[in-house]
């Protein structure tokens, strides 16, 4: 049959609209350009579109994790404290001070390394024998005459010889003691004299700087040997032992052999040319001094100061020091806004990765006929941010109230145990009822908390664990106080977790009672807490998103809806069918493992466009009275299909929910109004085109779903035994089956996930129902089943068919 455009805007009421604005952009032709199609590309390939809401949405959520209140006071070193300085996070700081004291002591430990050379004098030996034996030869080839007059004309005309002897020797010599020297001939006597006083001198450590590198004189040094292996033998002496190169009245020649064959002008001489030979055998190493004093720099670990959330850095009255500014600083840095925005970043990314992670999980080991919303992706993201901003409130709210104030006395872990974080699980478990995307969110809410609060893994593992069971609380709730109980078993599981990780942590270790004492309670508390939280947002996420929560359902549940009052006023009838259907289908439904919360209020307002048009309905008519007999099949059967319509745009104008609007579309499916269909093919004139069956189907669709499908069973089993004046207990029995039977047979339980074992319950259940509902009457034996009984199944036959 084909639709007029009436019934097509209609059907548009009920469409689908979260991908109205990309279908927008879809139809202003930018895919038919070539960097279109390359982006169509990539969109098919990597669904770019989804991808970049995913980052966008972890960016706003990361800014909201790390959003902090700067309250850090800005103070001078040496101020006064006016009031306590608390660090407002965990934190580790290295004490450069403290740290550049250990390293100066270390360096100060390594004792300056001196390289001793004893084959030091070798090169002197051989330059005094030399240069004393070539003078020698110089002097004799002299004609020496006997006046001491030309003598000395001779002595210092043989000054010529002086730079050659300087340089053999490789010392400067004061003409006098040249002159003197030429006078003794340069003898083998003043030779071996030099000569012993350098050997005996070559047994000394001689330096030419130590008393500059060494503080004390009693400082000890390292000395290394140089042998010519390469094997240096390092031995530790006191700096004592090492004489200095500069102190000559150290090197004298009294111990020297042959010496005392000189006067003491002569001796003079003899020592300051000895003296001039002299070099210095110990020699400072500094290349490996400095590495050495470096490596023990680098050896020493830095002096780490841990600061506790909370912990007074800096007490009232005390005087600012420079470590104080430094913890200060380091806090200001770690909060500054350019590493936030750093850290906000990278959360981001790592957000989105574990979405497409949990995404691509869920896809791969869920059922093929689960998929994931876009409005379910709006309200984890809504409840996320929500319970993220609440949790962050109530943390700085403690803070400032309680922590600043009673910190010596409750630790700063107890507020944070009670944080609601169970609420978000619960609020989505209230909202989405399948318990794969409540594992999924509540995964990912548990890492989003325990990174905001410094990743604390204690809070991420109660997250996971208590948002489960909160979530599996409310699941199925059937009055308000379910939610509270959710919330106190949520608060005991908390209790039992924390209770754990405080005996093992061992880092408490002496303070595990106190925690206990304090913690344990928290938990139960957050638990609570999060059931309050739970009950105060949750009719805000349902007006926002439109969702229809088991709280909304325990509300329209109440027979003072004023939808329910109407139908009592303008269909009594029907409201009285419509409460029999109610407790029919509520039963099967909990028999089944379906939501009987959510069937028995479809079954209250499934028929409420009846009140439209409500004398047309049977339930609703007078006795011997039925305006069907006054119109045509035709508008009989559009009346009965707009009751249909008329629901669903009554359930829009009230809110009841989609899932009850669906229920209103869905409980006729595509049945055949029978009655009116027979009765028009007996009214047909052969001129006219044949009547088609298809005009007499409701538009359907079928039932999408459990519970739909039972509203459908329901309410075609109650009409029809309504109309039964003899409703024995044989005759519910068949009419329960055969309308069962005839359902399947039409197709219409076709595409809701009914099985044959739960058609077998539903069929159970609603004959136990059916026969608590309508007193059995006793068949007497003097009564015969005649013309009257029969005309009471035709009665029924046309209730079903006005249904």
């Amino acid at each position: 049959m084909k639709k007029s455009k009436k019934d097509i805007h209609y059907r548009k009421k009920y469409m689908d609209h979260s991908r109205k604005f990309l279908d927008w952009m879809d139809g202003l032709g930018f895919e038919k350009t070539l960097l279109g199609k390359v982006a169509q590309y990539f969109e098919v390939r990597f669904q770019i579109r989804r991808l970049l809401l995913f980052f966008l949405y972890c960016v706003v959520l990361s800014f909201v994790l790390f959003l902090d209140i700067d309250y850090t006071q800005n103070v001078q070193i040496g101020e006064i404290a006016n009031s306590d300085i608390k660090s407002p996070l965990n934190i580790q700081i290295i004490d450069e001070v403290a740290t550049e004291a250990k390293r100066s002591e270390a360096e100060k430990g390594v004792l300056p390394l001196f390289d001793y050379d004893p084959e030091a004098f070798e090169k002197a030996f051989n330059k005094v024998y030399s240069a004393f034996r070539n003078m020698r030869e110089k002097v004799r080839a002299v004609n020496w005459p006997k006046s001491e007059v030309k003598k000395e004309i001779v002595v210092k005309d043989f000054l010529k010889h002086k730079p050659q002897f300087e340089e053999e020797l490789g010392v400067t010599i004061k003409n006098r003691d040249f002159e003197w020297l030429v006078n003794k001939k340069f003898s083998v006597q003043i030779e071996n004299i030099i000569i012993r006083a350098i050997s005996f001198w070559s047994q000394l450590k001689i330096s030419g700087n130590i008393q500059n590198l060494v503080e004390d004189k009693n400082q000890q040094v390292l000395l290394r040997t140089i042998d010519p292996s390469g094997k240096g033998n390092i031995q530790a002496i006191a700096s004592s032992d090492v004489f200095d190169l500069r102190d000559r009245k150290a090197f004298t020649l009294n111990n020297i052999r042959g010496v005392k064959a000189f006067n003491n002008e002569e001796n003079n001489i003899l020592q300051r040319v000895a003296h001039s030979l002299l070099v210095a055998n110990v020699t400072f190493n500094k290349q490996e001094t400095t590495s050495r004093r470096q490596q023990a720099r680098d050896a020493v670990l830095p002096v780490q100061i841990s600061i506790k959330r909370n912990q007074t850095i800096v007490s009232a009255g005390s005087k600012i020091q420079p470590i104080h500014v430094a913890i200060l600083n380091e806090i200001k840095n770690i909060k500054s806004d350019h590493r936030k925005d750093f850290i906000s970043l990278v959360s981001s990314l790592l957000f989105v990765v574990v979405i497409l992670v949990f995404i691509s999980f869920f896809k791969r080991f869920t059922k093929s006929h689960l998929r994931i919303q876009f409005k379910d992706y709006l309200v984890m993201g809504a409840v996320a941010l929500l319970i993220a901003m609440i949790t962050k409130l109530f943390l700085f709210m403690t803070d400032a109230a309680f922590i600043t104030k009673f910190g010596d006395l409750v630790p700063p872990s107890f507020f944070l145990y009670a944080a609601p974080i169970a609420a978000g699980p619960m609020l989505v478990g209230l909202m989405i009822t399948y318990g794969e995307i409540v594992w999924i969110f509540t995964a990912f809410l548990s890492i989003a908390i325990g990174m905001m609060v410094d990743y604390n893994f204690t809070v991420m593992l109660i997250g996971l664990v208590g948002g489960i069971a909160g979530a599996r609380g409310v699941y199925g709730c059937e009055k308000r106080n379910d939610i509270y109980i959710a919330g106190l078993r949520t608060g005991l599981i908390n209790a039992i977790i924390i209770a754990f990780m405080v005996m093992m942590d061992k880092s408490l270790s002496g303070q595990v009672i106190n925690n206990l004492i304090w913690n344990v309670p928290a938990g139960l508390i957050g638990g609570v807490l999060s059931s309050m939280v739970a009950m105060m947002f949750i009719p805000l996420l349902e007006a926002m998103f439109n969702v229809t929560t088991d709280i909304k359902l325990l509300e329209l549940s109440n027979l003072n809806h004023p939808l329910m009052k109407q139908m009592m006023v303008k269909a009594p009838g029907t409201y009285h069918h419509s409460l029999a259907v109610g407790t029919m289908v509520e039963e099967a439904a909990s028999k089944i493992g379906a939501n009987s919360l959510l069937a028995k209020v479809m079954a209250y307002y499934h028929d409420i466009g009846k009140m439209e048009h409500a004398q047309y309905f049977v339930e609703n008519q007078r006795p011997g009275y039925n305006p069907h007999d006054h119109i045509s099949p035709f508008m009989s059967k559009t009346i009965l299909i707009a009751h249909v319509k008329d629901g669903a745009e009554m359930g829009l104008k009230y809110k009841l929910g989609q899932p009850i609007i669906d229920g209103i579309l869905q409980h006729h499916g595509t049945t055949l109004i029978s009655y009116f269909y027979n009765k028009a093919l007996a009214e047909q004139d052969e001129d006219l085109s044949p009547v088609e069956e298809s005009e007499f189907r409701y538009p359907g669709p079928k039932p999408q779903f459990k519970e739909a499908a039972l509203v459908m069973l329901g309410d075609s089993i109650e009409a029809a035994a309504r109309s039964m004046e003899e409703p024995t207990a044989t005759r519910l029995t068949h009419l329960v089956k055969n309308i069962i039977q005839n359902k399947f047979i039409d197709g219409q339980l076709d595409e809701c996930n009914l099985t044959l074992s739960e058609l077998s319950v539903i069929e159970h259940t609603f004959k136990k129902t059916l026969l608590s509902i309508y007193h059995q009457r006793i068949d007497y034996p003097h009564m015969k089943l005649g013309a009257p009984v029969e005309q009471k199944n035709k009665k029924a036959l046309h209730s079903i068919s006005n249904k």
